[in-house]
């Protein structure tokens, strides 16, 4: 991922990017180039321009901010169409698309033909207009920080600049001069058009809301009628045996369901497949060189839980046989002075698992251990800025957490510059504790409600933060369950067909059914009946006895 910036200038005063600081953030980010450039808008208004590349398409390097004629083009992330011309980085064609544009809507139709992750900002020259946008899942990271001399809009930023996380809901597009934004939804022609102000208000409000004042449109019409018995045969399953392979072995013998299985396997190993092919297929020490690179590459935040371990069986099959690949397990020192945390725990047998199933392969396992003294500096000076403006308990525990795995420091350091992490799983499969008591409550009428809410809100919650704390080690984040048409197609799936948190069905077996079932289906046979566990309550950076959603004392 790279680091962008463009920053308003309403009046003649210092600009924001003369704080090396924040340029520091953005070089981290994207650290095999960076670029400065200006543009006079008027007589008070200049527009300033931050570009740092990370290297991951096209046969060069393409720097940014890249610009012709017509306007100035910051992209940051990966466009995954296979109709695109492989000569050419996913920048260039980005660029000339909008230079062909002949209207303010053809602009907009451009990037909602984009498929992958992504955030833009596109200054127009002509019109004197910057339209910006997070890809529409949210994926990854832009913030808006305004003042009474500037607006900016960057990929991170600090907690010296007060601002919001611009949503993924809708495109926005910012007249310069008269300081208006115009919203355009992406499923349909709606506009909505504010003042900055109004705005910036009204997201920031949004954005303070604890999960249960959350709300969401919910368009679907109700379809769960079990036509096919599959409710019925799971339930007699459940009944009739209570060895948690047997049952997930049995559940597979149900054709309808194995042909589901076999659906899903396609597409996220499509998925996996594109995010494993398209980059340069070097590490970081052999990026610049031209001889074959046969160093880690590839990378997995790796819990040994299902879906992580998932990936790293998928990733074998399309990372040359020659490059080994790295599972990065992180540990917090616990209060008996050892790293043996569930997470390191888990790890160690998935990895042993994977090298029995895939005995071609080296994998390489990473041990990252944390003091508390590290931690706390860390937390301190770099975390709190990258996580900002998220500042609960939570957002610390995660943040820190993904942090340090992305950091891969081991005994040695991970080379690699490709990582696949498995977010995305618990929403789309009914991971989370809150599911099954949903199914509780609701049936599975409220079940298909709360996996929907927490679909809503994956990028609010989580996404954004978690790009800030990988991408500061210059690594690319790559996250195959939320693939375009691999989460739009499970999305689509009755419930039962995700998770069945029936009593009968306990933690290992219901939450994630079909994840499990898929795992089963590869022979991942251990690995399939692993409980979820939290990354935070896995590493043991979080006290269970800690409210998630309280402020933390480190990112005031």
């Amino acid at each position: 991922m790279c680091g962008i910036l463009c920053e308003i200038l309403f009046h003649p005063s210092s600009s924001i990017t003369k704080d090396e600081e924040l340029i520091k953030r953005l070089k981290n980010r994207g650290p095999n180039c960076v670029q400065l450039c200006s543009t006079q808008v008027s007589e008070d208004i200049t527009l300033f321009f931050c570009g740092a590349v990370l290297w991951t398409q096209g046969p060069n390097l393409t720097k940014q901010p890249l610009q012709d004629d017509k306007g100035v083009l910051l992209f940051n992330g990966d466009i995954f169409d296979l109709g695109w011309n492989k000569n050419y980085s996913d920048t260039q064609i980005i660029i000339q698309k909008f230079t062909e544009c002949l209207s303010d809507n053809d602009i907009i139709n451009v990037i909602k033909l984009l498929k992958g992750p992504f955030c833009i900002v596109y200054y127009d020259k002509l019109l004197k207009t910057i339209y910006f946008s997070r890809d529409r899942i949210g994926r990854g990271s832009l913030l808006l920080h305004k003042s009474e001399q500037s607006i900016t809009i960057s990929s991170v930023l600090g907690r010296k600049y007060p601002c919001v996380e611009i949503p993924s809901l809708n495109i926005h597009k910012l007249n310069i001069e008269s300081q208006e934004i115009s919203t355009f939804n992406w499923h349909n022609e709606d506009s909505r058009t504010f003042s900055v102000d109004n705005w910036y208000s009204t997201i920031q409000i949004h954005q303070t809301l604890p999960d249960e004042q959350f709300r969401f449109e919910d368009d679907i019409l109700e379809d769960l009628n079990d036509e096919d018995g599959v409710i019925d045969y799971i339930n007699q399953i459940s009944k009739n045996y209570t060895c948690k392979q047997t049952i997930l072995k049995e559940i597979l013998k149900q054709e309808i369901i194995l042909k589901m299985v076999q659906s899903i396997l396609l597409l996220l190993e499509q998925s996996v497949k594109i995010r494993l092919e398209t980059h340069p297929n070097k590490c970081k020490q052999c990026l610049n060189t031209v001889n074959e690179c046969c160093h880690s590459t590839v990378g997995i935040l790796f819990s040994g839980g299902l879906d992580c371990t998932i990936l790293a069986y998928l990733a074998d099959k399309y990372v040359p046989v020659n490059q080994p690949i790295d599972l990065i397990n992180v540990a917090f020192k616990t209060e008996n002075g050892t790293y043996d945390v569930p997470d390191r725990v888990t790890g160690r047998q998935s990895y042993n698992e994977l090298k029995q199933k895939c005995c071609s392969r080296r994998w390489v396992f990473h041990e990252v251990n944390v003091e508390k003294k590290d931690l706390e500096i860390s937390q301190s000076h770099i975390i709190a800025d990258l996580v900002y403006p998220r500042r609960t308990i939570l957002d610390e525990s995660l943040g820190t957490a993904l942090w340090y795995a992305a950091w891969g420091m081991g005994h040695t350091v991970s080379p690699c510059r490709v990582l696949l992490l498995g977010s995305g799983a618990d929403e789309l499969f009914g991971g989370y504790t809150r599911h099954r008591n949903a199914y509780k409550r609701q049936g599975w009428s409220g079940l298909r409600k709360e996996m929907m809410l927490d679909w809503s809100r994956i990028s609010y919650r989580n996404l954004a933060r978690d790009n800030r704390v990988i991408c500061d080690h210059g690594r690319i984040p790559r996250l195959p369950y939320l693939d375009e048409e691999f989460s739009s197609f499970i999305l689509k799936l009755k419930p039962w067909f995700k998770c069945f948190p029936s009593d009968q069905l306990g933690m290992g077996v219901g939450d994630k059914l079909m994840l499990r079932l898929l795992a089963m289906h590869l022979g991942l046979i251990d690995v399939a009946i692993l409980p979820k566990r939290a990354l935070q309550f896995g590493t043991r950076i979080a006290n269970k006895k800690q409210k998630g959603n309280d402020i933390s004392k480190h990112l005031q």
